[in-house]
């Protein structure tokens, strides 16, 4: 009987931690950089302008500067607050940027 309300009592937990994260989403946005410090990069896609945290785990593939084209890897909380952030950056591509010759 004991090994059965365990058993419940897990899946149950399971179940319940699964849900819970299933609000977080991978997202990917390609664009230039438009602002860059420590904490977060504020990247613009078009006329999409996303403000991405920037945690110590964060990958990176070169090092971004402001006006380089970078492709972002964020998981994204659908139900974000108006001044939250968009997203927490898991990894960063840097493109070169694009000069005034091409």
């Amino acid at each position: 009987m004991k090994t059965f309300v365990y058993t419940l009592i897990i899946m149950t937990v399971l179940a319940l931690s699964s849900v819970a994260l299933a609000d977080t989403k991978t997202r990917v946005i390609t664009g230039r950089v438009l602002e860059l410090n420590d904490e977060h990069i504020i990247v613009e896609s078009g006329k999409k302008r996303l403000e991405i945290v920037t945690p110590h785990a964060t990958k990176y593939t070169g090092t971004p500067k402001i006006g380089d084209t970078v492709t972002v890897h964020y998981d994204a909380d659908e139900y974000h607050a108006r001044f939250d952030p968009d997203g927490y950056a898991t990894k960063i591509e840097v493109k070169r940027a694009k000069s005034s010759n091409e």
